[in-house]
């Protein structure tokens, strides 16, 4: 049987015109390629979670399993986040569910705000069940980056806003932290997730 090992490593320098590399990265040792315009490209991170969380209504919960974990050399440019999210609703509350898409090293509420949207309308006082997608994605990189993006979309749940985050450090400093989801769903719309599966790719 034949065994290809590759060393673990942080990310390589930019190879040479027509040429690309192929490495794992350190933080979440996945393989990459970094094509010869220093793009480093592939399935960089994923989570999931199949147990049921609930029922989250009024208090803000931060999403088991959504938290995606940042590589060695942070963001990149167009470097992309989704979640998707398989969720039952009660027919009780019409609110505008909030998503907050939260960087840091706990998972939980603790870390850092750096995107919250309101959806844009509201949620149908019916029952309803189905699966909510929400995507960020990384328009500038520097030690004044965003992210922007969409929350948690699908039809009875009141859409998910879309927008553009205040200007933060996304580079290398966010190495090895988190970037998840949390969601408040708003007075009396009980949810319940049944399951998260997330990814991120560039």
């Amino acid at each position: 049987m034949a065994l290809i090992t590759i060393d673990n490593q942080t990310a390589p320098t930019t190879p040479a015109a027509s040429k690309s590399s192929l490495w794992v990265e350190s933080t979440n040792k996945r393989q990459l390629q970094t094509d010869d315009g220093g793009v480093h490209r592939g399935i960089i991170a994923h989570n999931n979670s199949t147990a049921a969380q609930g029922a989250l209504a009024t208090t803000e919960v931060y999403l088991t399993g959504s938290g995606l974990k940042i590589p060695s050399y942070g963001m990149q440019v167009g470097m992309t986040f989704v979640w998707y999210i398989s969720v039952v609703k009660t027919a009780a509350g019409v609110a505008a569910p909030v998503w907050t898409f939260r960087i840091g090293t706990n998972q939980t509420t603790a870390d850092t705000s750096r995107l919250a949207l309101t959806a844009t309308g509201i949620q149908a006082a019916t029952a309803f069940d189905g699966i909510l997608v929400a995507m960020v994605y990384a328009p500038t990189v520097s030690a004044t980056g965003t992210i922007a993006g969409s929350g948690g979309s699908g039809p009875n749940f009141g859409g998910g806003g879309s927008g553009t985050s205040a200007t933060f450090d996304n580079t290398g400093t966010i190495a090895g932290q988190f970037l998840g989801l949390t969601v408040t769903t708003g007075a009396s719309a009980a949810w319940t997730v049944n399951a998260v599966s997330c990814f991120a790719f560039c």
